[in-house]
C-alpha cells in the first residue's frame, strides 16, 4: 500500500469508483481501488491499521451469512468489527452473496431445461438476504457485488440490478476506463506471493 502511494496512485472508495465508470470523476491521478472477498476477520487485524495509517480506503465484500462465523479454518468478521471498519471512514463493504459462496451459474446450467429455472429465485432470495444484512450493519443499502469465483450470466446480472446493485465486479483480469460497463468490472488478483514491485507493475500497464 505504501508502495502504491509514493509511486502516484489515488486509491478510491466505492462512490468514487462509480463515478470514475460513468466517466465523471475528474483530477484524479492513477485511480485504484483496493478490494477483498469473503470477508475474513484478518481483515480487521491487519487491513483496518494499514488503511487508517496511510488514510486509504478499502473495499470488503462479505459473504452475509458468515459473519461472525468460524467455517473449518476461517473466521469471519463479526458485525461489531464491520461496524468499527465502516466508522472508521476508509472501509466501504458490498455483497459477496448471502450463502451462494458457490459455482452458482453451473447449477443454474444444470437447470437449464425447466420452463422456470430455480434459481434465479434462489438468487433473487439470497440478495435479499443479503442486503438486508449489510444494511443492518451499515445503515445504507451497499452498492456493490463481487459474483463469487467472478461467474454470473445475464439473468443473474438483471436480478442484481434489479436488486439495486450499481456495480457489479468480476474476476476477469484487466483495467477498467471511464465508461466501461459498471456491471462486468474487471479486478487484478494480488496474493501472498506479490511484492511491492509486482504489485506496482500489476497497477499499471505501462509497467508491464
Amino acid at each position: 500500500m505504501q508502495a502504491l502511494i509514493e509511486a502516484g496512485f489515488t486509491p478510491l472508495n466505492l462512490a468514487q469508483t462509480r463515478l470514475f465508470m460513468a466517466g465523471t470523476l475528474e483530477n484524479i491521478a492513477q485511480p485504484v481501488l483496493i478490494t477483498f472477498d469473503d470477508g475474513y476477520e484478518s481483515l480487521y487485524h491487519f487491513a483496518l491499521p494499514v488503511a487508517r495509517q496511510l488514510k486509504i480506503p478499502m473495499t470488503v465484500f462479505m459473504i452475509t451469512s458468515r459473519a461472525g462465523r468460524r467455517i473449518q479454518f476461517a473466521e469471519y468478521l463479526t458485525e461489531s468489527q464491520i461496524k468499527e471498519m465502516v466508522g472508521s471512514g476508509y472501509f466501504d463493504f458490498g455483497s459477496h452473496t448471502h450463502d451462494l459462496h458457490t459455482d452458482t451459474v453451473s447449477i443454474f446450467d444444470a437447470f437449464s431445461g425447466h420452463a422456470e429455472n430455480p434459481v434465479l429465485r434462489l438468487l433473487q432470495r439470497d440478495l435479499r438476504m443479503s442486503t438486508a444484512r449489510l444494511e443492518s450493519a451499515l445503515g445504507k443499502r451497499p452498492l456493490a457485488l463481487a459474483w463469487p469465483y467472478g461467474k454470473f450470466n445475464g439473468e443473474f446480472s438483471a436480478i442484481a440490478r434489479h436488486s439495486g446493485f450499481r456495480l457489479h465486479f468480476t474476476s476477469v483480469y484487466g483495467y477498467n476506463e471511464p465508461g466501461a460497463n459498471p456491471f462486468a468490472i474487471k479486478r487484478i488478483p494480488v496474493t501472498s506471493r506479490d511484492t511491492a514491485e509486482s504489485v506496482l507493475r500489476k497497477a499499471s500497464p505501462l509497467r508491464r
